[in-house]
């Protein structure tokens, strides 16, 4: 059954939907999840009459009335205050534990709930006292742990809900976060791609879970490394250890909060230029200290015969290649403007071609990623950076375009043989 509640003198209204054999009793627990004091220190009124716990739900006529939540004094509430201080301790020793593997999805859900936790552990134990000492235990049964249990479920669906439309809204909506996507987490891509919203939820869920098991683990162990002996240097370390997860993770999680494009991979900067009529991507790298291209590249633009190989050696860097020589002054084009460039030509052909420092010094170029771009002030020009997808695509035309010259290739060397034949 669906009941509004409004908290007196407010406009603070909340509806809850609850099952009607529970009690009024039952109703305050849920309550006290949502509002900052703690059951016994609730009245709830109907109509202007007070409700009694032991009251049933469905019994007493709710109907479409709103129930009203009125704060007033107890004389458990120093008890509660007392018990909850160890438990909010306990509990924020344990802020965001979670599989770093799901840190995306895992660890938001072990922030939401830990807001709630210190408090659930307060009302669970402060309505298990009430219930033994007034005798309201019904087969041995206490209803405020199932309660509990039940309203942690709703709040794990509704953070899955939660994340699941965020995820669709942020990668449908950039598609620079999908190509990311793909390379991270390509189950996710292919559901948010075909917008399979009951695919999404179970990966969530599944990640949730793990990384809820997790935390869950690492308390347990924690009660254990508490209860051993303090003064063991094992011990001791195994704590220290746990405390410097904790401080990671919440690290982590203030950079998934503050920082979320971090957690992503970078494209690299790429733009597209012109050699000899030939497409070339090339990587813009200020790491690079010199231009330099491959040795199949440099073939392929035909300025190999341009190729100094006085200036031959060993080029170092991230591994070794190398040097064929240096094509001094190559003349490369950039959205129909042309500069000059020295090349570095290498033997390892997996390097591509890498617009280097000293071109770029050498033409005063600007990196401005605000308006993403390389800005070449001497031609009055600005390449703009390649998108993941536009070097895919550029890349795969490259391949089909080698691949015909290949096969045109084989064409006229088969007709050459033919030739010399007759």
């Amino acid at each position: 059954m669906k009941i509004m509640v409004n908290l007196e003198g407010t406009d603070n209204y909340q509806e809850f939907d609850i099952d009607q054999n529970l009690s009024i009793l039952d109703l305050k627990a849920n309550l006290s999840t949502i509002f900052d004091f703690s059951w016994n220190e609730m009245e709830l009124l109907l109509n202007e009459q007070v409700l009694k716990n032991q009251q049933i739900l469905g019994q007493i006529g709710i109907g479409d009335n709103v129930v009203t939540l009125r704060k007033v004094k107890s004389n458990l509430a120093l008890s509660r205050s007392i018990s909850g201080s160890s438990n909010k301790n306990f509990g924020s020793s344990f802020n965001s534990y979670n599989n770093n593997n799901n840190n995306s999805l895992g660890n938001a859900f072990s922030q939401f709930m830990q807001s709630n936790r210190s408090g659930n552990n307060n009302i669970i134990n402060n309505n298990n006292n009430y219930y033994n000492n007034n005798n309201f235990n019904n087969n041995n049964v206490n209803p405020f742990a199932a309660l509990m249990n039940s309203f942690q479920s709703n709040q794990k669906e509704q953070f899955i809900k939660k994340r699941v439309k965020e995820l669709q809204d942020r990668f449908l909506t950039s598609p620079d976060d999908l190509n990311a996507l793909f390379s991270s987490n390509p189950e996710l891509f292919e559901a948010i791609v075909a917008e399979d919203t009951p695919k999404i939820e179970s990966i969530v869920r599944k990640q949730v879970e793990e990384a809820e098991k997790k935390r869950k683990d690492e308390e347990m162990e924690y009660i254990r490394l508490m209860n051993s002996d303090p003064n063991d240097p094992e011990v001791q370390a195994k704590i220290a250890k746990i405390i410097q997860q904790k401080n990671i993770d919440e690290n982590l999680r203030q950079a998934e909060e503050y920082m979320p494009e971090t957690l992503f991979p970078v494209h690299m900067l790429f733009i597209n230029l012109e050699i000899n009529k030939k497409n070339v991507v090339a990587l813009v790298d200020t790491g690079a200290q010199s231009t330099v291209m491959s040795q199949a590249l440099c073939q392929k633009c035909e300025l190999f015969n341009l190729c100094d190989t006085r200036f031959s050696g060993i080029a170092k860097g991230v591994g070794t290649s190398r040097i064929i020589g240096t094509v001094h002054a190559a003349q490369l084009k950039i959205q129909n403007k042309v500069l000059m460039a020295k090349i570095t030509v290498i033997e390892n052909s997996s390097i591509g071609f890498i617009f280097g420092l000293d071109n770029m010094r050498a033409h005063r170029c600007t990196i401005d990623l605000k308006e993403n771009g390389l800005i070449f002030p001497s031609l009055g020009v600005t390449a703009k950076f390649l998108s993941d997808g536009e070097i895919k695509k550029i890349k795969q035309l490259q391949e089909e375009q080698d691949e015909a010259e290949e096969i045109e290739k084989a064409k006229k060397e088969s007709l050459d043989s033919l030739d010399k034949k007759k």
